[in-house]
Order: structure tokens, then sequence, then C-alpha cells
């Protein structure tokens, strides 16, 4: 499956969906996660939904820290968000992009707003 296939299963996301990436996000790890999704997009997993807040698209993350951007800014380096199956209903790939750019787009990183829920146990 192409790209183009992948991305039909669902709408286009909009420039202003929130893309969420778990980790820190430095190049190297981008570089050496960056695979080829069994559906044939190659990119690094984030998620990505229209609508979705950091908080929701953080819940299915499992690193305490984050990086967020949006598919706007992922475009406009000449990349491409789309939704590919996955662990959770808003998995995604980031494609397109060399691992400096990916990694400049999800840095600064930030707490993950799921994983300090979870430690304080449902405390906000």
């Amino acid at each position: 499956m192409d790209e183009n296939q992948a991305g039909d299963k669902m709408e286009r996301l909009p420039d202003d969906a929130l893309v969420v990436r778990g980790g820190r996000n430095r190049p190297e790890d981008i570089a050496r996660a960056t695979g080829t999704h069994p559906c044939g997009v190659t990119g690094i997993s984030v998620e990505s939904s229209a609508g979705a807040t950091t908080k929701e698209l953080a819940a299915a993350i499992p690193h305490r820290q984050i990086g967020v951007t949006t598919v706007g800014k992922v475009r406009a380096l000449g990349g491409e968000v789309i939704p590919t199956p996955g662990r959770s209903p808003n998995h995604a790939t980031l494609t397109g992009l060399s691992p400096e750019h990916a990694s400049q787009l999800l840095n600064p990183t930030r707490p993950n707003p799921a994983q300090q829920r979870r430690d304080s146990e449902g405390k906000e």
C-alpha cells in the first residue's frame, strides 16, 4: 500500500491537527525509530487526529516526555502525517522529513500530561 492508499482510509488530517511523539526526539532517536509501516509508509510513529488535544493524543504514549507540533508545520517542511493503523486509534506516521527537521519540530519536549496523571493516580 502506498502513501495515498494508506491516507485514503481516513480523511486527510487538517493543518491545525496536533502531532505528538513520545521520547526525547533527538535526531539520532528519530533516525533509529524510522521504519516502514506494514501499510508501506516509511517514517516515524506519532499520534495525530483532527480536533484531539495534546492530552488525548499523549494518552497512548508511554514516555514521560513528548514533542508536539502540527500537521501544517510538518507540511511546511515538505513532510506529511498519514493516519496508519497502530496501537491506538490516533496512530499516524510522520513521513518525508529528515531526522534533523523532525527533531526541530518536536523539540523542545515537555512532560507527558498523561504520565503526570498516572503518576498522581488520577489527580490533576
